[in-house]
């Protein structure tokens, strides 16, 4: 067994000198007390890791003294061992209640109070292993943190980073986690089209983000250019075949708007229906998903056609929406579904803030199950 500091508390000589002794003879170090307050400043002063408090003092009793120790002590926990001469049950019940661990009665068994020392002992090794557990935890959770929190910045920098700014354009994003696994970003060609991505990365949280990197990276470097939306998201696709484990994949859509020669370009893959509604909010043309996500098919085999559409008057916005935002789940269990987005869609004014409020009322204050995300852009704003 190891050695202890212990500080043995009586106001009887005698006794301090036999636990003195004894407990020398057994390798410990000790230092001694004659009264509850001079207790109380000894274990202030050498913070001993057992303490043996007699409960009949001469100023304040022990147990006055072991609630005033286990202030001081905080969240350390040292065994206190009550030596009296009382031994009535509900004095024992008392002494316990005030923070002493264990009883022993005076005249002391020796043998017994080694006994009781080793035991105490073994506990306070145990809950001395658990709490350098817990601050080894609270380490590596920390790091953690630092490391989450330094990649979700860098991660805003290279999506965000040449978004375009459109003030036909309105994006909502509502993480399930810390890391969004869901993308909405737009890019402006140096031939004035606005080209919009909507992605939905498998998964959750840092594992579904992380491929949504090397799109956003494509996306804004091939937009900027002007290049055709079926070499983009075939470019999308192989890096993705790429760099991301099998069975992975990015569900997505991509729209290019051209507002001066009126059409809308789309290409949807694994994601819901991209809709155009008209000024009433009524559906005039759906994009249903045409392909397979990316990242599943190799390139000689992956399919990049796209759709496009004639914008007719008073076909007023493209509406791109996530799962998640269809499949968010009430209180009740019930999902929002497209009914409920068709609904917000009609009510006029606002569209985009329409739909957000409807899905905010929808979940009650909860967060989704499923990141949720939602682009709007007007079709015809100059």
């Amino acid at each position: 067994m190891s050695t202890l500091d212990v500080l043995v508390v009586d106001d009887v000589a005698q006794n301090l000198d036999l636990l003195e002794q004894f407990l020398s003879l057994k390798g410990h170090r000790v230092v001694t007390a004659n009264s509850g307050l001079q207790a109380v400043e000894r274990f202030r002063t050498h913070q001993p890791d057992l303490v043996l408090m007699d409960v009949m003092l001469p100023d304040i009793s022990g147990l006055e003294a072991t609630r005033r120790i286990r202030a001081l002590a905080g969240e350390r926990w040292v065994p206190i061992l009550y030596v009296s001469a009382l031994t009535e049950r509900e004095q024992i019940v008392q002494g316990l209640a005030a923070g002493g661990d264990d009883y022993l009665t005076k005249p002391v068994d020796l043998t017994l109070l080694d006994a009781k020392i080793r035991a105490m002992q073994r506990i306070a090794d145990m809950q001395s292993r658990l709490a350098d557990t817990a601050r080894q935890l609270e380490r590596y959770r920390d790091a953690a943190e630092q490391e989450q929190a330094t990649a979700q910045v860098l991660m805003d920098m290279m999506i965000k980073a040449g978004s375009s700014e459109d003030r036909g354009l309105k994006l909502w994003l509502a993480p399930a986690t810390r890391f969004s696994g869901d993308l909405t970003i737009a890019s402006r060609s140096r031939f004035g089209q606005l080209y919009v991505l909507h992605a939905d990365s498998m998964g959750h949280g840092l594992t579904a983000a992380l491929p949504l990197l090397p799109i956003a990276q494509i996306f804004r470097t091939m937009t900027e250019r002007g290049i055709s939306l079926p070499v983009i998201v075939h470019e999308m696709n192989a890096s993705l075949q790429r760099q991301i484990p099998r069975g992975f994949f990015v569900s997505a859509t991509l729209a290019a708007i051209d507002r001066r020669n009126r059409t809308v370009e789309v290409w949807n893959g694994g994601n819901p229906a991209a809709l155009v509604v008209n000024e009433r909010g009524e559906v005039v043309r759906r994009f249903e998903s045409a392909h397979l996500p990316l990242g599943i098919l190799p390139p000689e085999r992956f399919e990049a056609d796209t759709r496009i559409w004639q914008i007719q008057s008073g076909e007023a916005s493209l509406v791109l929406y996530s799962d998640g935002l269809a499949e968010a789940r009430n209180a009740e269990g019930e999902p929002f579904g497209e009914a409920r987005l068709l609904a917000a869609l009609g009510q006029g004014g606002d569209r985009h803030e329409a739909v957000i409020a409807a899905v905010r009322d929808h979940l009650g204050g909860e967060r989704g199950h499923d990141d949720i995300s939602l682009l709007c852009v007007d079709c015809q704003a100059h």
